[in-house]
């Protein structure tokens, strides 16, 4: 008999699963990554010739999400990313951008205010009207993409007043006396 408590060894396993699991994720690796020499969408703006062709990694807020008879069509309002790709929301654009996706995205999962990540590469530059405005938006032919999940609003609960589940509070002997618990006999 070794002397060895099973439980303890049965904690340290539970307990090692347990951090293996939470360590894990289910983002894409290549999402993860940022990409060599991936230009910028300002970059790109002021010199489209020198990028065409070229990979980007860019991350944004889905503005719209057009169907077209093979591919759909997201126009995106692009931020900077984070360490995992994820977009770095803010009051602070880096710009718009049309990505390209070769099969059919649900616009009402692919809504407007989801955050997304794609990596693709720069097919050209068009001229769209914002507004009364004409802007150059850079296109992306999709390679992959990640949606990223809907940030959930933490729940309000109006609690009432930490008095009122306490029936002793404050001075519950004394002004209740003749409540039936506390008789004087």
């Amino acid at each position: 008999m070794r002397g060895d408590n099973p439980t303890i060894y049965s904690a340290l396993v539970m307990i090692s699963l347990f951090l293996v699991a939470s360590c894990s994720t289910h983002i894409p690796p290549e999402i993860k990554q940022p990409l060599e020499g991936s230009p910028g969408i300002g970059e790109v703006r002021d010199t489209a010739d020198a990028f065409i062709a070229k990979k980007v990694r860019w991350g944004g807020v889905i503005l719209d999400t057009e169907n077209k008879q093979d591919t759909s069509q997201l126009t995106i309002v692009a931020f900077p990313l984070k360490d995992n790709g994820q977009p770095r929301t803010s009051d602070q654009s880096t710009g718009r951008f049309i990505a390209i996706v070769d099969e059919f995205l649900e616009p009402l999962v692919f809504n407007s205010d989801r955050e997304i990540t794609v990596i693709g590469n720069l097919l050209r530059m068009e001229t769209l009207d914002v507004g009364e405005f004409a802007y150059v938006y850079p296109v992306v032919e999709v390679q992959q993409y990640y949606l990223w999940p809907v940030k959930e609003d933490p729940v309000y609960v109006d609690y009432p007043p930490f008095w009122w589940h306490d029936p002793w509070y404050p001075y519950y002997p004394y002004y209740y006396p003749h409540y039936p618990h506390h008789r004087h006999r």
